[in-house]
C-alpha cells in the first residue's frame, strides 16, 4: 500500500488511485492522479528520505532540513492561506492538507478537469500581473509559519555554495564580499510582501480566458516583490529577450502592482513602493547570481543581461 492511502482514508470514504504523473525532487514523493469521493482530483505526496540524492547539492543535515522545512511551508500555506487569496490572484484549489510525522497528502482539484493547462509563454503578461495583485494583497502581511525570507537561495539557506565561491582580487567586482550587504539590503526593504518564491513559468497553470492559478509554494515567504519577477524572467526569456524586453515587462508589472495597491492598500504610497522596489531590480538579479555562481558557476541562466546587473550592483559600492 503507498503510504498516502492511509493519510487520505480518514478523510475520503471512496479511494481511485489512478497514474503516478511524476516524481518529486530526490526522492521525496510523486504527484498522482485519484478520485476521492468520486471527484478527480491530484495528490501531491510527500515523505522525505532519509538521504537525498542530488548531483549538484552536497548531502548534510542542514540541506535535509531545508527540504523538509520546504514542505511544512507548503503545507501551511495551502491550509491556512491560499483560500484567502483574491480571485485575480489564486492558487490551485487545495481540498484537503493532511499531515502526519513527515508524512503530507495535499489534495487537489484536477485543473485539467477545468479548463486549465500547464501556463505558456502566451501568458507572460497575465502571470506578471497575477505577481503583482498577489504582491499588493500580502503586502506588509505576517508570514507566519512561512519562509521569514522567501526564496530558496537566499544567503542564509545557501552557506554551501557561498562558500565555493572564488574571490576576485578586486573586491569591487567580487560578489562574493558584497553578498551579505546585498542580502541585508533587501531583507531591510521598507515594503515587504509574500513573494511565492519559485516563480517560474512551469509553477503556473492558464485557462483560455488567460486566467492564472500559482502552485508549489514551497518557498513562499517575506521578501520584495521584483524578487519573484526577476526569477520569473529567467524561466521566460532568453538573453537577447531580456536586454530587448525586460523592462517592457517590469513596467507592466509596476502598472498592475500600483493598480492592486490602491485596491488592497489604500493608505499606502503606490509610486513610492514601485520605486524602492525598481532600485533593488539589480541586487535581485546580483542575489540569484551569488547562488548560480556556486551552486553551477556554468549555469545557462547566467547571462550577460545577468551579468549587466551584477557590474551595476557591484558599481554602486554597496
Amino acid at each position: 500500500m503507498a503510504f498516502y492511502i492511509p493519510l487520505l482514508q480518514p478523510h475520503f470514504k471512496h479511494i481511485e488511485i489512478g497514474d503516478t504523473l511524476t516524481s518529486l525532487w530526490s526522492g521525496c514523493g510523486s504527484i498522482v492522479q485519484c478520485k476521492l469521493d468520486d471527484e478527480p482530483c491530484v495528490v501531491k505526496a510527500i515523505k522525505i528520505p532519509s538521504h537525498i540524492h542530488h548531483p549538484k547539492i552536497k548531502q548534510s543535515e542542514f540541506a535535509l532540513k531545508r527540504k523538509q522545512y520546504s514542505y511544512s511551508v507548503e503545507y501551511t500555506f495551502y491550509k491556512r492561506y491560499s483560500s484567502f487569496l483574491p480571485s485575480i490572484a489564486k492558487s490551485i484549489e487545495c481540498i484537503g492538507a493532511i499531515n502526519k510525522d513527515d508524512e503530507y497528502a495535499l489534495v487537489f482539484k484536477d485543473f485539467t478537469k477545468h479548463g486549465f493547462t500547464q501556463a505558456g509563454l502566451q501568458h507572460v503578461k497575465a502571470i506578471l500581473k497575477w505577481l503583482a495583485y498577489f504582491h499588493a494583497f500580502n503586502l506588509n502581511k505576517p508570514a507566519n509559519r512561512l519562509w521569514q525570507q522567501g526564496n530558496y537561495w537566499h544567503l542564509s539557506t545557501r552557506p554551501d555554495e557561498f562558500n565555493k565561491l572564488n574571490e576576485h582580487v578586486d573586491k569591487k567586482s567580487d560578489i562574493k564580499s558584497a553578498a551579505h550587504k546585498i542580502d541585508k539590503i533587501l531583507q531591510t526593504s521598507h515594503y515587504k510582501t509574500l513573494i511565492h518564491g519559485d516563480a517560474k513559468l512551469a509553477n503556473f497553470a492558464a485557462d483560455e480566458q488567460s486566467e492564472i492559478l500559482g502552485y508549489d509554494f514551497q518557498y513562499v515567504g517575506t521578501g520584495v516583490g521584483i524578487i519573484d519577477v526577476m526569477y520569473f524572467m529567467t524561466s521566460c526569456f532568453n538573453d537577447k529577450q531580456l536586454h530587448d524586453h525586460a523592462d517592457e515587462y517590469l513596467a507592466y508589472y509596476f502598472t498592475h502592482l500600483k493598480s492592486a495597491l490602491k485596491i488592497y492598500q489604500p493608505t499606502i504610497d503606490a509610486d513610492d513602493v514601485t520605486a524602492q522596489w525598481q532600485e533593488l531590480w539589480p541586487l535581485a538579479w546580483a542575489d540569484f547570481f551569488r547562488f548560480l555562481a556556486g551552486w553551477s558557476p556554468e549555469h545557462f541562466k547566467i547571462s550577460s543581461y545577468m551579468l549587466k546587473q551584477v557590474n551595476i550592483t557591484l558599481a554602486s559600492n554597496i
